[in-house]
């Protein structure tokens, strides 16, 4: 083995370390925001001991699982894509989640009374320091994370150029079935203008998720090259982010919500068991090594 060899190996290496820590970080963030509101539900008189810091409470376990959701899928593609391109993917899946999420904040962009892209809508103070006083920093980067996630599932279901990009398009609004009610009926991280049709949340909403997953879709199909976009963590990172707010919605007593929300999660899955059969044992496997 040559040194240079011995040095990639040695560098893909720490990158595993650093992804497994970063992971078990990810799922114990969870754990801890999860078992916290167990704890109140199961014996809510604990909250005169926990009422001082429970904004600190909720806010630690919730940043966290935050960063370490735009720090995962760099350490997971950025191997096989090479840093230079994945760089270039988390600028501009940043850079469109940003704009999207800026525009619809500032009512930048009303066509017959409806804010575009997402309807009207505003951040509170739950997600820390905010972009122009609007977008909370950690939004982008999640923009960034799930996309590149949804669009890695979407290419085990299908290699036709299209199909990926719209059925990848399609997992990324999937996810919001379970996050929005968690976010602005469990938990008030941001909040409607109007009172919408799904737990508060306009339809206009779906949309926009839509549209500028897709503008992000179709830059990463541009950059990515003759590259393959695909991590066996990927299913595991996007199942774990559709199970949080799914805990959020079943314990804060929104169970239709919790209900719709595990049925549209499956709808990914049930399509990779299908395209590949042994797609459960081999991500299993994954979890174990």
């Amino acid at each position: 083995m040559s040194s240079t060899d011995g040095h990639r190996r040695d560098l893909q290496d720490n990158i595993d370390l650093l992804f497994q820590f970063g992971f078990w970080l990810f799922v114990g963030s969870i754990g801890f925001s999860v078992a916290g509101m167990l704890l109140l539900n199961l014996f809510p008189s604990t909250m005169s001991l926990f009422g001082p810091v429970y904004t600190k409470l909720v806010k630690t376990p919730t940043w966290t699982f935050m960063t370490m959701l735009a720090i995962l899928p760099v350490l997971m593609y950025g191997p096989t894509l090479g840093w230079k391109r994945l760089w270039g993917f988390v600028v501009w899946g940043c850079a469109v989640g940003a704009a999207g999420e800026l525009i619809g904040t500032t009512g930048l962009l009303t066509v017959g009374g409806v804010s575009l892209p997402f309807g009207e809508y505003y951040y509170t103070e739950w997600l820390g320091p905010k972009i122009a006083g609007h977008v909370p920093y950690f939004i982008p980067p999640s923009w960034f994370a799930m996309s590149i996630v949804s669009l890695d599932l979407a290419r085990r279901v299908t290699q036709k150029r299209w199909s990926s990009l719209l059925l990848g398009t399609i997992f990324m609004v999937l996810w919001d079935v379970s996050l929005d009610p968690a976010m602005n009926q469990a938990f008030p991280f941001w909040q409607y203008g109007t009172d919408g049709f799904y737990f508060g949340m306009p339809l206009s909403n779906w949309g926009g998720w839509f549209g500028v997953t897709l503008v992000i879709m179709l830059g990463y199909e541009w950059m990515r090259g003759n590259r393959d976009i695909q991590n066996d963590w990927a299913p595991w990172l996007y199942a774990l982010n559709c199970f949080f707010p799914l805990a959020i919605c079943l314990l804060r007593g929104l169970y239709l919500a919790a209900l719709i929300g595990t049925l549209t999660t499956i709808l990914p899955f049930l399509l990779l068991w299908a395209t590949d059969p042994t797609f459960v044992p081999r991500t299993l496997a994954v979890a174990r090594s």
